[in-house]
Formats: structure tokens, C-alpha cells, sequence
């Protein structure tokens, strides 16, 4: 055999194991992390379990580098379709862009239990004395809209006795009630126990009112059928640190005093009052039963007037929850 023959074949050996041994270190490499980006809608007690999440390494242990966007509750829907982002939290705003028609569904409950609560200047010292007021809510269609509108409803106040103006979330809402812009407010935890302490007066309990959806996980229909694994492994993650949040009150507390929930000066004293009341309401299964999906389709309609009856799978899509619930029993 020539000389050029044998270095020709030497070379492709050294090729071949070179190439053997690279694909056998890219295999034992960890794979890439995917990134998702999830709206958020308020630093809240709700919202609290996508922050534990990251923190904990749970979302990067499913395989994801998770980015926590905060939004207003109605830019959320337009994010979504858009591609700006790939999940929302806002279920309420969610359930009215689908029940208009858009492509979005609620593929996780948080709470069946709203955590909101109605609070007026301490000069109102009732829901009927709203008549002729500002009412601050996140959003047209927003969840702190849809209860402002039922406690209204069961009070006999027509709704165009008040002005509804969206302004934010509940920390934005509030400095506006501080502020005199607005006459009251739905505020959940934390802002209900200082504007308790502040001297505003609670009206009413939204959990008296009405049962609904109160956070979660929305998306695109395009998402779910073309990213489904995705969609799994976001509310694998969520539920996960559902879980650990309610197993671990120690680390959650701790957790609560950083820097993730502005509890002002009193923040020893209202965590575990927060803590308390956020963990009874969270849904380990994330799921909720089609009876109160249709209630909520019910109210929904009586604002978006739909030509058509909509039915819920338009709306929810919960299957990818029990799919990821399996794995975190």
C-alpha cells in the first residue's frame, strides 16, 4: 500500500474516533434548557407558586429557563396571540377573549376561591352607596371586573349607576384609592390587609359572590397543538411548586419577606396572615369541575353577548393539568 494511502486511511480513523467520542460528550452534556415566558399579572400571593418555581430550579429541572413578564391582565391575550409570550396568568381575561372568539383557552386553575375582596374610602359604608362612583379594576374583563360586577348584581345596583375604570393590578389599584382617584376597589393579599389597617372599609368578600377561576395558566391554541410537551411541563412545574409551597411553610414565609411581596412596614406581621389565606384556597390539582366552567361561560356571556352558545372546551382545555398532575402525586 502507497504512502498517501495510508496516511488517507489513518486520517479517516482518527475522523471517525474524534467523531465517536464528540457525539458521545454532546450526548452525556445536559440538553439545552427551553425558554418560555410567562405573563404575570401582579406580585401576588396568586402568582407567588411561577416565582418559587424559578427560584427553586423547578422550571429548569423540567427543562425550562423560565422569564416572568409583568402585564397588565388585558395586554396578556394579545401577548399570547402575538408571540410575545407564551402563557398569561390572567383566566378571567382569558375567558372573555375566548368567549369573543380568540384563539386562547385556561389550561390551569390556581384557586376556585377568589381572594378578592371590595374596599371603599371610609366615608362609603356600603355596596349601595357605589351608585355614581369610580370602581378601579385590572382590566375590561378582568377577573376584579367580573366580581365587581356580581357584587353590584346581587346588590341591584345597575351597572351604569358606575364608572368601571381599569387601571391594574391590585398594588396600582390601591395607591389609587390611597390617592382619592378612585371611590373603591377589588384588593387582594396583600393590599386587603393594609387597606384594612389603613382604615378602608371592606364592603364585601368576593368568595360570597362568586366562585371562579382566580389565576392559573392560559395559552394559545396554537401552543397547545404544537408545543403540547411544553404546555405539560410549564404546569408540571407550577404545580410542583404549589406543592412545596404548602408542604414547606417555613421556606414560603421566608420566601414571602424578600423581596417578591411588598408587605411595608408590618411585613412580620401580615406574612403568615397572607400565607395563610393564599394556601387554603390553592388547588393541588389545578382543575376545576365543568359546572363551574359553564358558570363562569354563563357570566362571561352576559357581557361579550355571543351569537352563538359557547361551550366549554372553546374555553378550557384541562387535560394537559391532569396530564401533569399524574406525575406530581
Amino acid at each position: 500500500m502507497s504512502m498517501p494511502a495510508m496516511i488517507a486511511i489513518f486520517l479517516l480513523s482518527v475522523s471517525s474516533i474524534l467523531g465517536s467520542a464528540a457525539s458521545a460528550f454532546s450526548a452525556e452534556k445536559p440538553g439545552k434548557l427551553t425558554p418560555v415566558r410567562i405573563g404575570i399579572v401582579s406580585r401576588s400571593t396568586l402568582d407567588m407558586p411561577f416565582f418559587v418555581a424559578r427560584e427553586r430550579g423547578v422550571f429548569r429541572e423540567e427543562g425550562l429557563e423560565a422569564e416572568l413578564v409583568l402585564l397588565k391582565a388585558s395586554m396578556t391575550v394579545p401577548a399570547m396571540l402575538g408571540g410575545s409570550i407564551d402563557f398569561g396568568t390572567a383566566t378571567g381575561t382569558a375567558v372573555s377573549a375566548a368567549m369573543s372568539g380568540a384563539d386562547v383557552r385556561v389550561v390551569l386553575a390556581m384557586s376556585d376561591k377568589p381572594s378578592f375582596d371590595l374596599f371603599a374610602q371610609p366615608s362609603i359604608t356600603s355596596v349601595q352607596q357605589l351608585r355614581g362612583k369610580k370602581i378601579g379594576t385590572a382590566g375590561i374583563g378582568a377577573l376584579t371586573e367580573i366580581l365587581a360586577r356580581q357584587i353590584l348584581t346581587a346588590n341591584q345596583i345597575p351597572q351604569d349607576q358606575v364608572t368601571f375604570l381599569p387601571l391594574g393590578a391590585s398594588d396600582v389599584t390601591y395607591v389609587s384609592l390611597k390617592a382619592g382617584v378612585i371611590d373603591a376597589t377589588m384588593l387582594q393579599i396583600p393590599q386587603n390587609f393594609l387597606a384594612q389597617d389603613d382604615g378602608f372599609r371592606k364592603l364585601a368578600s368576593g368568595a360570597d359572590y362568586y366562585r371562579i377561576i382566580q389565576g392559573g395558566l392560559t395559552t394559545s391554541k396554537a401552543t397547545l397543538s404544537e408545543r403540547p410537551e411544553l404546555v405539560v411541563k410549564v404546569i408540571r412545574a407550577t404545580l410542583r411548586a404549589v406543592r412545596l409551597v404548602k408542604n414547606d411553610k417555613k421556606y414560603a414565609l421566608e420566601f414571602m419577606k424578600g423581596p417578591y411581596l411588598d408587605l411595608g412596614k408590618e411585613r412580620e406581621r401580615f406574612t403568615e396572615r397572607a400565607y395563610d389565606a393564599a394556601t387554603q384556597g390553592y388547588l393541588l390539582s389545578g382543575v376545576v369541575d365543568e359546572k363551574l366552567q359553564r358558570e363562569m361561560i354563563a357570566v362571561a356571556a352576559q357581557r361579550v353577548k355571543p351569537a352563538q352558545p359557547v361551550p366549554p372546551e372553546r374555553v378550557f382545555d384541562f387535560s394537559f393539568a391532569r396530564k401533569a398532575g399524574e406525575a406530581t402525586r
